[in-house]
């Protein structure tokens, strides 16, 4: 009989539930090795070219002694994520991820080789497509009509839900609100790319316009949205906006992968509470926006994910950065932060770097600083930023934000700030060395204010501190 890595279908099928394709008869009173594969035969569907699909199996010892080998591939189209090796023990099991990331289109078949004479290679089946992409125009468009670049759509809502996952949505210029037929929030599905007028933000002469708000909070979130994310989804190139109401967002993602790149936000003669919402588990890139909310630019609630926050220009709303965060993987760089002047970021918890950003609003963040640290858990680094306003970072509880120390200077601007560079009315030491400040030398009880029991470590020297 031939090995069952060179049959397909069927007979595929039959041959992975014989006891030699993974399992050598001996049963655990032989003392030897059993290998149990589960599953045998991965499917992996139909995967964009471009793409990629990351599926699991797992290898058991189900008899005795120690089952033992490395996984190998040489594949252009399958991979091994991780560490591909293992020693099992009876009764021991190990979890493995294959990729198929496909270069060209057609059907891909390959077997993994699980490295031990005991254990049968893992067949791999998938299949590779390029979708075409799909256009929607509100002027021109007809829902009728296929959605190509010919014969478009007309609205977002019905193109997400007659397009397929991992698809681009063009969206060209016109407004997309209920009067359209908009049902909102408008749902992504997983992979789904909606991409209008990125060079503009969608805010050139002919807006790219999506406007409109759920009237009902969704039952996996606490929150109103204009566009509901899916793992994957990307969105690019509108202006968003919506009525006020509260806790309503432009965008909302939960537990997912997503990227926001490119956007407006609201505008002055709209009212939408936030910008982006995310929740939970996942990597997030929201990157070269321009948030014009009244009351949150960007919120990261119960986040546990990575977040890259860059670029980004927000200028009204009285929060522009919140994070009640769990990760280490939070890097808010390179924004201007404007605001009403409440607060620049706020850093309810989690250790986030905050650099080279440009906290700009003279006389502003007079109460709670550009950088608010307000609990035991604010503890972000803070590194190269620029201070213009009445306040720069305000520390309370028993936080302790790295502001610089002898090995890795602060390099914080703070000569612009009117009053104090640092207010501190906590218990904790808090080092900030490495600074640039108002006088040549802080002055305590001016640049530097302490008002509690705490320390402000400005230099590497004794006395250089305040008090």
């Amino acid at each position: 009989m031939l090995p069952c890595r060179y049959l397909i279908g069927p007979a595929l099928a039959a041959c992975l539930s014989l006891p030699s394709c993974g399992d050598d008869g001996q049963g655990p009173e032989s003392g030897d090795p059993v290998c149990r594969l589960t599953p045998a035969l991965i499917e992996f569907g139909r995967v964009n070219v471009g793409s990629y699909r990351d599926m699991t199996f797992r290898i058991e010892n189900a008899g005795g002694g120690t089952l033992s080998g490395t996984l190998s591939e040489s594949s252009d189209d399958y991979e091994i994520i991780g560490d591909a090796s293992y020693a099992l023990g009876y009764g021991e099991h190990k979890t493995f991820t294959v990729r198929f990331s496909p270069s060209s289109i057609g059907s891909k078949t390959y077997a993994v080789e699980t490295g031990s004479v005991r254990c049968a290679a893992v067949q791999c089946l998938g299949i590779a497509q390029v979708v075409a992409d799909y256009y929607v125009d509100a002027d021109l468009g007809n829902d009728q009509y296929p959605g190509t670049s010919i014969n478009p759509w007309r609205t977002i809502t019905h193109a997400i839900a007659s397009a397929d996952e991992h698809t681009v949505i063009r969206v060209r210029p016109g407004t997309y609100d209920e009067a359209l037929g908009e049902v909102f929030p408008l749902i992504l599905k997983r992979g789904q790319t909606l991409e209008g007028d990125i060079e503009n933000r969608g805010a050139g002469i002919a807006a790219t316009v999506i406007y409109g708000l759920a009237s009902v909070v969704p039952p996996f979130g606490s929150d109103k949205a204009v566009i509901q994310c899916a793992d994957g989804s990307i969105v690019a190139g509108f202006s968003i906006g919506g009525p006020y109401a509260s806790q309503g967002y432009g965008i909302c993602s939960y537990n997912i992968d997503v990227t926001v790149l490119d956007n407006t936000f609201t505008s002055e003669t709209t009212d939408l509470y936030g910008g982006v919402r995310l929740f939970g588990i996942g990597d997030a890139t929201v990157g070269n926006n321009d948030f014009m909310t009244t009351a949150c630019g960007v919120y990261a609630v119960n986040f546990t994910g990575s977040l890259l926050l860059e670029g980004n220009d927000l200028r009204t709303m009285s929060i522009p950065v919140d994070i009640l965060s769990s990760s280490s993987d939070v890097i808010v760089r390179g924004n201007r932060i404007v605001g009403n002047g409440q607060v620049g970021v706020q850093v309810q918890s989690g250790t986030p770097l905050i650099e080279d950003n440009r906290f700009e609003l003279t006389g502003g963040y007079a109460t709670y600083g550009a950088i608010r640290c307000p609990f035991d858990t604010s503890n972000p680094t803070v590194r190269g930023n620029t201070f213009i306003c009445a306040r720069g970072v305000r520390i309370d509880g028993n936080a302790s934000p790295d502001l610089g120390t002898a090995g890795d200077p602060g390099l914080n601007d703070f000569s612009g700030v009117s009053a104090a560079p640092i207010y501190h009315t906590g218990p904790a030491t808090v080092y900030a060395i490495g600074n640039i400040w108002p006088h040549d030398v802080p002055l305590c009880g001016t640049d530097i204010v302490v008002t509690s029991t705490g320390q402000v470590i400005w230099g590497s020297g004794a006395g250089e501190q305040c008090p």
